[in-house]
């Protein structure tokens, strides 16, 4: 039996793949075509990660990922782009490779650490033990993770320190040391406006936060604060970004009561997590659309120039954005898998 696939979008080339894979695992013959050229299939460039299931059964990333986790390579220059949603549809971020950080609030860090001025360095390393000790690493790619990922605060925090220690290894403290248990307040937003300077600004204006750490990091803490705060009104508020990311993750902590944990991870945010040191190191000419035509030629399927009886699939032209060109290309492969499941009762027990 012959199936013929119009257009040579990733949805169509998916639909190949997963019945010419089924076909042979069930030993069936079966001839499987696309119309289109494989020349002119648009480029879906590394480098890239993230957590399919769909694209790994397809072969794509899979030498450097493992499971359901996709690494495309791509060039060193190139920041990493990560979401911890499975599928890769949405939540999408960048995470840079070069140690300067993508995040506004790793750059600060990063500047504060390479500042001229020994009083700045001077918190930049102070800041280091209140991010380390819970088992966080201050590599300027988990930075864009632990501030970056697109889930809840308190999810950020557990897939932060599953990266960090996947990164860095090292063992950490349990997460409620470090807190008291006693705030009823609602914590802050996880989006930063300049709105909130004048607040970081007070003397007061983050002690509820302050006061529901315990006594083994709170004085550290609030001299970090003290002295942020003073560089901030010197260099005109230009780090305040850092300040309150971490202000806003401690203001997630805080709520916490005693014993308590962290949320534990989904597949694909432990994927991802653990996934980031590969996606890291990961370098080359990755392009995943490839990866798929390539899959399907190898697995026995055609592409012709017409055919007159063809299954439609999708013709959803590809956006130029890069993180939206990823969104469409997850969305097109998951599409394509589902199209492969509504013909496959067709091919083994067509309609009479």
């Amino acid at each position: 039996m012959e199936v013929t696939l119009e257009g040579s979008s990733p949805a169509a080339t998916t639909a190949g793949i997963m019945l010419l894979t089924r076909a042979r695992q069930l030993g069936y013959r079966l001839a499987v075509s696309v119309v289109g050229n494989p020349d002119e299939v648009v480029p879906v460039t590394g480098p890239a990660l993230l957590y399919a299931p769909v694209l790994a059964s397809c072969g794509v990333g899979r030498e450097d990922g493992s499971g359901a986790t996709v690494v495309v390579p791509g060039p060193p220059d190139s920041p990493l782009l990560v979401t911890v949603h499975p599928h890769g549809e949405s939540g999408w971020f960048f995470v840079d490779r070069n140690g300067a950080g993508a995040h506004p609030a790793t750059r600060a860090f990063v500047r504060l650490s390479r500042d001229p001025r020994p009083r700045a360095r001077d918190v930049g390393r102070a800041i280091r033990p209140g991010i380390e000790a819970p088992g966080l690493s201050t590599d300027p790619a988990v930075l864009d993770v632990l501030f970056g990922a697109d889930v809840s605060p308190l999810p950020r925090l557990a897939v932060g320190l599953r990266a960090g220690r996947a990164l860095a290894g090292g063992r950490a403290e349990p997460i409620t040391r470090f807190v008291t248990g006693t705030v009823e307040r609602d914590p802050l937003p996880p989006d930063y406006a300049p709105d909130y300077d004048a607040m970081l600004l007070e003397p007061d204006g983050l002690a509820w936060v302050l006061d529901g750490l315990s006594t083994a990091v709170r004085d550290h803490a609030e001299t970090v604060v003290l002295n942020m705060q003073a560089l901030a009104r010197e260099d005109g508020g230009r780090d305040l970004v850092l300040l309150y990311h971490l202000a806003e993750l401690a203001s997630q902590l805080v709520q916490l009561p005693p014993h308590s944990i962290l949320p534990p991870l989904g597949a694909a945010e432990d994927s991802v997590a653990t996934g980031l040191r590969s996606a890291l190191a990961a370098s080359g000419d990755g392009d995943a659309n490839r990866s798929l035509v390539q899959m399907f030629r190898f697995l026995g399927g055609r592409y012709v120039p017409e055919a007159a009886h063809v299954v439609r699939v999708s013709d959803t032209p590809a956006p130029d954005d890069r993180i939206a060109r990823w969104r469409w290309f997850c969305s097109e492969v998951r599409r394509g898998r589902k199209q492969a499941d509504a013909l496959w009762p067709n091919i083994v027990d067509p309609p009479s």
